[in-house]
């Protein structure tokens, strides 16, 4: 994985999302729009779908780690990443913020994630 962001180490600000799912796995989320994130796999991920349906969840199917949540916006695939999977995993110096988009109208889901999550790429290795 290759992530790309303008934002320094000490403005990174992990969410914490309160979905089931979530709280369930623990992720750290973070997206940058104007970043990128490239996933180069040798085994493809596992996709998994719930709730709205309007995402699907990364998750590694050698170690069980869910490593991005991605959907299409616009012909594109746009996604949030899971600061757990750097091996440089640290304490984040911003404070994780809490999240919870229970009950939020499927439009708006749409539409924040259109403005906040950042491009991503899928590419399979041999």
């Amino acid at each position: 994985m290759l992530l790309t962001t303008q934002f320094a180490e000490d403005e990174i600000a992990p969410r914490v999302c309160g979905c089931d799912f979530c709280l369930k796995h623990r992720p750290n989320w973070f997206s940058d729009r104007t970043g990128q994130l490239a996933v180069n796999y040798a085994v493809e991920p596992t996709r998994y779908r719930f709730g709205s349906e309007t995402a699907d969840f990364l998750i590694c199917p050698r170690c069980g780690v869910v490593v991005a949540a991605i959907c299409k916006s616009d012909g594109k695939t746009i996604g949030v990443f899971n600061l757990n999977c750097l091996e440089a995993h640290q304490d984040w110096p911003a404070q994780a913020q809490d999240v919870n988009y229970d009950g939020e109208e499927l439009q708006n889901r749409v539409e924040r994630r259109a403005a906040n999550w950042m491009p991503v790429s899928l590419k399979a290795i041999s």
